[in-house]
């Protein structure tokens, strides 16, 4: 073969290198031209949704081949649904098309939860999000209405809101409640959040919980503003040194931490294996609050296509400017290489705990 046409060749192929026009690896090329569904496991108008609706707008700005994304939410069994049908492939092929923007489930994974039937450590991760969780009640949850957190004490008629009694928002209310020493119902089976706060409005339930987004979007301007109900605590993690620890931001604006609220009770720090149960459930829920999932057998270049996109939102200003004028929070992005000392926590608990949490949601 010529020798000038040999460099002629190589000369053209750096040619093209630089000016972007080399042939793209697997995983650049894999979204071209196609729709990608995020999945959320809530109703629409939740916290989940809400937050997903942001990551619609800007995703596909990270993903090489621009694909068209879309929201579709898919709500039921306290958000084990949708990651079921995910999970299981169960109406889709794992051909990388679909991702599950979920609330995670710290407790169904630790206690083998039948209902849920995926854990969520056995998905391709994505990345996640870390998120607070604030308990509020409605001021004439005690008569007189409520002027201080502590006075919750003095509830006799405490109607407690949930979406399934094995999900993670159930039954940190219930241990928390049963930490207090109160008496409750749980009223549980709500769709969504906007469905809780409805309810909440209509005095139908008066003690409930929720995610930071959906509390600054939803409760602060519906029940807080107004008067009706007020914030009572946010729940706990496990600080470096091991010991509760809270969100300096929340504290700031007067929401104490759980542990705080009860000490101002009874006067000394709460103890005993269901306050360990609550402790364990608020730190891993609070760590990922919300993930991003694919099915197990999704094609490794669609992971790594949705990893690096996800990555770059963490200095994506527009998107971070927009989730806070929309969630009125900063997003709190974990990437998926952060996430095994976690789930290794999750494989691994005090089975006394584990027996607890069990019997707490009715599972023998």
């Amino acid at each position: 073969m010529n020798r000038r046409f040999l460099l002629t060749t190589a000369l053209a192929a750096v040619a093209a290198l630089a000016l972007g026009a080399w042939p793209a690896p697997a995983a650049a090329q894999f979204y071209k031209g196609k729709t990608l569904t995020l999945m959320v496991n809530y109703g629409v108008g939740g916290n989940a949704d809400t937050e997903a609706r942001v990551y619609q707008r800007y995703l596909s700005q990270h993903i090489e081949g621009h694909p068209t994304v879309v929201v579709v939410d898919v709500p039921g069994a306290g958000g084990f649904k949708a990651m079921n049908k995910l999970g299981l492939n169960i109406g889709q092929r794992p051909d990388g098309l679909t991702a599950g923007y979920f609330t995670t489930s710290a407790l169904a994974p630790i206690i083998d939860d039948p209902a849920l039937q995926v854990k969520v450590y056995d998905f391709q991760v994505v990345g996640a999000a870390r998120g607070w969780n604030i308990v509020y009640a409605r001021k004439d949850i005690v008569p007189g209405g409520m002027k201080t957190p502590a006075d919750i004490v003095k509830a006799k008629n405490i109607q407690a809101a949930g979406y399934s009694k094995a999900s993670s928002h159930d039954t940190r209310l219930r241990l928390a409640l049963e930490v207090l020493g109160l008496p409750y119902n749980m009223v549980t089976g709500f769709p969504g959040t906007a469905n809780i706060n409805k309810a909440m409005l209509q005095n139908e339930v008066n003690f409930t919980g929720s995610s930071l987004p959906g509390y600054q979007t939803q409760v602060i301007p519906n029940l807080i503003t107004p008067g009706i109900a007020m914030p009572l605590f946010h729940y706990s993690v496990i600080g470096d040194d091991g010991k509760p620890t809270g969100n300096p931001a929340l504290e700031k604006q007067g929401i104490q931490t759980f542990d705080e609220v009860y000490k101002t009770i009874n006067g000394k720090p709460p103890s005993g294996l269901k306050w360990d149960a609550l402790l364990l459930m608020n730190d891993i829920g609070t760590r990922m609050q919300r993930g991003i999932l694919m099915q197990k057998d999704t094609p490794p270049e669609a992971v790594v296509a949705l990893r690096k996109a996800f990555n770059e939102l963490e200095h994506d200003e527009a998107f971070k400017a927009d989730y806070h004028k929309i969630t009125g929070e900063e997003p709190d992005l974990v990437e998926a290489e952060e996430l095994g000392p976690l789930f290794k926590r999750m494989r691994n608990i005090d089975p006394k705990v584990k027996n607890l949490l069990r019997e707490s949601v009715g599972i023998k």
